[in-house]
C-alpha cells in the first residue's frame, strides 16, 4: 500500500449567517488558494472583519436552563451585552420548536457503527465503534491500543475526522505559536511544486545545481556583467540553463520555509533532520502535515501543499472544523446532498432540478439543494463562527473535556418533499471511458490510453415519476493490475467490473477482506511497539477491520438476483462499492474491479441508506479464517474471526453499472495472464488463472435468501 498504508502518528504539543446578517464562507472541502497582492508579506493570522453590535435578534434563541444536567441540555451561542455568550437550553423544547440537535460530543460515531438489538433482544455490538472513537480522540491506534505520549492520529483523509476536543487543542496550540511569523509566504507561493527525489537522486541533483551555478557565474564574469539577468539578456543561448537555475533556487528557498513551518507545527524534530535535505524525518513530517490539512499528496510537495503551508495555522484549523461540522450536520439531519450533482456539469448547463406539483396541477422546478452545505452554514451561524478568530473564541470559552457530551440546538434546512418515509433509492455507476488494449507495446513502452470521462458514482431517489440525483462522486473501475500466479511470479491481468443491474442486499460496516490465494503475503507483516519493544506481528491493517482495510470502513455488496420469487438466490461475483484508504486512486487510477469511494463519503452514503431504507441489523458475522505463512524464515499466523457488522436492506437497493464508452480496437479485455515488460520469467508459457467467483477472496458464488454473501476485495 506504500505510504498510504502507514498510520501516521507524530509528536505535536465560511462566513456564518449570524442572525441572518452575515454571509457564509464556503463550506466546501478545501478550495485552492489564490495569489494576492500581499503575497510578499509575512502574515501571522488573518484580520477579523469589523462587526456591528449587537447583531439582529435570533428568533430561535431559547431561554436558559437554571441548573442543567450534562446529559439533558443543549448549547446555543447568543448575543450578550458586548460579546457572544454560551447558553444551555432545554433540548426537548428545541425539538418541539423544529430545531435539530447536532451532536458535537467526543464519543460521536457515524450511524453505520451504531450498536443494535436482535429480534430476540440480544445486543448486537458494533465493535469498531469504540476503535473509531478512540482514533478520533487521539487516544488509541487502529488496533485499539493506547497511543504513546505525544502521538497523534491524523486520519481525516482515511474517513476518521478528529473530535471537537482534538480540534480545540489544535486551535489553542496554533494561537499560542508565534513562530509562523518567521515563515515567508511569498517564497512558499513562488513555486508550483518542490522536487522530492530519493536520497541518491537528491545528492546528484544538488551536484548538478552547484555545477550549473558555477558555470553561470563564470559566464557572467567572462561577459563583464554584474547580474545573471543582464547575462541572460545578452546571451539568449543560456536562457534554458538560467531558467533551471532560478527554478532550483526558488525551490530551495521554498523548501527552507517549509522546514520552518513543519518545525513550528511541532511535526519536524530538527534534532532528527538534516536541514535542507528531504530525508526520512522530513518526509514523515510532510506527510503528517498533509494528512492533518487534508492535502492529497502523500509526501510530494505539490501546489496544494505549498498553499496549505502558506496559510496561517488558525486558517487550516478553521477549514478542518468546517469539514468536521459537515459530517455532524449530515448525520444529524439525515442529509446526503452536498452540491456535487451541480459541480460536474459542463459550463452553461442548468443545475439538476425536481418538479413540485401545486394544488392547481402546475409544476414548479426546484434545484436539488446542497443540504449539507446549507446545514453547515446554519450550524456555524448558531455557533457565532464566521472567522478563524471566532472559532478560537468559541473554543477558548470551553475547557478541556467540555466536549464529552455537547449538542447544539439549531434550525437546519427543511428537507425536500422527496424525503418521504422510506425513500425509493437507486445507485448508478458510469464506467466512463474504457480501454481494453494491453497498455504496453512490444518494446515495453507504455501506450497512451487517454480518458476524458472518468468513472462516477451517483445515488438517485425516485419520487412522483422523477429520478432525482442526490450526489455524484468520482469512483473507480477495474483495469490492468498485477496478480500473483500459482508459479510464484507476478503477471498483468485485466480485472473487469461487472456491467448491468445488480442490487445491494447487504451493507457491511468495518468489513474484513480475506486475501485470496493469489495474494503475496510479504506485506502482511508490520513492526509494532508492544510492551516497550518493537516486534514483528501479522499486519491486520489491509485485511481489516479498519480504515486501512482493502474495503475501507464500509462496503455495499453487489449481487445479481437469480432463482425464483419463492426461493430467490443472489449471485456474488465479488464486486463491491466500498471506501478506500488509497484516496489517490480516485484521481483516475484503477481498482481490481470494485467501485471505490472516499472513506468519509462511503460512510456518509451508507449511513444515509440505512436511515432512509428499511433494514435489519444482522450484527457481527463470524468466520474462522486462518492462514499460516513464512516471511524471511519466520512463521506467522493470520487469524480472522469476524467478517464485519452486517445489515440487510429490505428490500435490496438497485444498483446498475453502465457499460461506459469503449475506446480503442478491442471490445473485450485480453484473457488470462500477460507478462510484464522487462521481467524475466522462469517458464515459457504463462499459467492459466483460476476463473470464477470461487477463486476470489471469501468464495463469492451463490447466496441463498437470508444468508450473508461472501466476496473479495476489489
Amino acid at each position: 500500500a506504500g505510504v498510504a498504508s502507514w498510520r501516521v502518528r507524530f509528536a505535536s504539543p465560511a462566513r456564518a449567517v449570524l442572525g441572518g446578517a452575515l454571509a457564509l464562507l464556503a463550506c466546501s472541502d478545501e478550495a485552492p488558494a489564490t495569489r494576492s497582492a500581499d503575497a510578499g508579506t509575512r502574515v501571522a493570522s488573518s484580520t477579523p472583519p469589523a462587526r456591528a453590535w449587537p447583531p439582529p435578534a435570533n428568533l430561535d434563541d431559547l431561554p436558559a436552563l437554571d441548573d442543567p444536567a450534562v446529559d439533558s441540555r443543549a448549547l446555543q451561542v447568543v448575543a450578550g451585552r458586548t460579546d457572544w455568550e454560551d447558553r444551555w437550553v432545554d433540548p426537548n423544547e428545541a425539538v418541539r420548536r423544529g430545531q435539530t440537535l447536532v451532536d458535537l460530543s467526543d464519543d460521536w460515531a457515524p450511524a453505520v457503527f451504531a450498536d443494535h438489538q436482535a429480534a430476540d433482544g440480544r445486543p448486537l455490538v458494533n465493535r469498531y465503534r469504540q476503535i473509531f472513537v478512540g482514533l478520533a480522540n487521539d487516544r488509541t491506534d487502529g488496533d485499539g491500543q493506547r497511543l504513546r505520549p505525544g502521538e497523534r492520529n491524523f486520519l481525516e483523509l482515511y474517513g476518521i475526522p478528529p473530535s471537537l476536543s482534538v480540534i480545540r487543542r489544535r486551535f489553542v496550540a496554533s494561537a499560542a505559536a508565534s513562530c509562523f511569523a518567521d515563515v515567508d509566504r511569498s517564497k512558499l507561493l513562488a513555486v508550483e511544486s518542490i522536487a522530492t527525489p530519493g536520497a541518491e537522486s537528491e545528492r546528484k541533483e544538488r551536484e548538478r545545481a552547484a555545477q550549473r551555478a558555477a558555470r553561470l557565474e563564470a559566464a557572467k564574469t567572462a561577459a563583464g556583467v554584474t547580474s545573471l539577468d543582464e547575462l541572460g539578456a545578452r546571451d539568449p543561448k543560456i536562457a534554458k540553463e538560467l531558467l533551471a537555475h532560478r527554478r532550483h533556487e526558488a525551490e530551495r528557498a521554498a523548501f527552507a520555509e517549509a522546514e520552518k513551518r513543519l518545525i513550528c507545527e511541532k511535526l519536524l524534530d530538527p534534532a532528527r533532520h538534516t536541514m535542507g535535505r528531504y530525508d526520512t524525518a522530513m518526509r514523515f513530517a510532510m506527510l503528517a502535515f498533509q494528512q492533518k490539512s487534508l492535502v492529497m499528496a502523500q509526501g510530494d510537495i505539490s501546489r496544494g501543499t505549498l498553499e496549505a503551508l502558506a496559510r496561517p495555522p488558525l486558517e487550516n484549523d478553521f477549514l478542518t472544523l468546517k469539514r468536521v461540522l459537515r459530517e455532524r450536520v449530515a448525520a444529524a439531519g439525515g442529509f446526503l446532498e452536498d452540491g456535487s450533482v451541480a459541480t460536474v456539469l459542463p459550463a452553461g448547463t442548468p443545475p439538476p432540478a425536481y418538479f413540485v406539483t401545486d394544488d392547481r396541477g402546475g409544476k414548479t422546478a426546484q434545484p436539488v439543494p446542497d443540504l449539507v452545505g446549507e446545514g453547515t452554514a446554519a450550524l456555524l451561524a448558531r455557533m457565532a463562527i464566521a472567522t478563524p478568530e471566532d472559532a478560537l473564541a468559541f473554543f477558548q470559552r470551553r475547557g478541556a473535556g467540555d466536549f464529552r457530551r455537547v449538542y447544539i440546538a439549531v434550525r437546519l434546512p427543511t428537507a425536500p418533499p422527496y424525503y418521504d418515509g422510506q425513500m425509493d433509492l437507486l445507485a448508478e455507476i458510469d464506467r466512463g471511458d474504457i480501454w481494453y488494449e494491453f497498455p504496453f507495446d512490444r518494446t515495453g513502452q507504455r501506450l497512451p490510453q487517454p480518458r476524458t470521462r472518468y468513472p462516477s458514482f451517483a445515488l438517485y431517489v425516485r419520487w412522483q415519476g422523477q429520478r432525482i440525483p442526490l450526489v455524484r462522486w468520482r469512483t473507480t473501475i477495474g483495469g490492468w493490475r498485477s496478480e500473483l500466479a500459482d508459479d510464484g511470479q507476478e503477471y498483468l491481468r485485466y480485472k473487469e467490473s461487472d456491467v448491468g443491474p445488480r442490487v445491494w442486499r447487504h451493507v457491511v460496516a468495518a468489513p474484513v477482506w480475506i486475501p485470496p490465494a493469489s495474494t503475496s503475503m510479504t506485506g502482511f507483516i508490520k513492526e509494532k511497539w508492544v510492551n516497550g519493544a518493537i516486534v514483528k506481528v501479522p499486519n491486520h491493517d489491509e485485511v481489516g477491520p479498519g480504515y486501512l482495510s482493502a474495503y475501507g470502513l464500509v462496503a455495499g455488496i453487489h449481487v445479481e438476483p437469480r432463482g425464483s420469487a419463492s426461493r430467490p438466490t443472489y449471485f456474488d461475483n465479488g464486486i463491491r462499492t466500498h471506501g478506500t484508504f488509497d484516496y489517490t486512486s480516485l484521481r483516475g487510477r484503477f481498482s481490481h474491479g470494485c467501485h471505490r469511494l472516499d472513506n468519509q463519503a462511503a460512510v456518509r452514503l451508507f449511513s444515509f441508506v440505512l436511515r432512509h431504507r428499511k433494514s435489519r441489523a444482522l450484527g457481527p458475522v463470524p468466520i474462522d479464517y486462518r492462514r499460516r505463512f513464512m516471511v524471511q524464515g519466520e512463521l506467522y499466523d493470520l487469524r480472522l474471526l469476524e467478517r464485519g457488522f452486517m445489515f440487510e436492506l429490505l428490500p435490496p437497493l438497485p444498483v446498475e453499472t453502465l457499460p461506459g464508452t469503449i475506446k480503442g480496437q478491442l471490445s473485450a479485455p485480453l484473457p488470462g495472464y500477460l507478462r510484464k515488460p522487462g521481467v524475466v520469467y522462469a517458464r515459457k508459457a504463462a499459467p492459466i488463472p483460476i476463473e470464477g467467483p470461487e477463486a476470489k477472496a471469501g468464495g463469492g458464488g451463490a447466496e441463498r435468501s437470508g444468508e450473508p454473501g461472501e466476496g473479495t476485495a476489489r
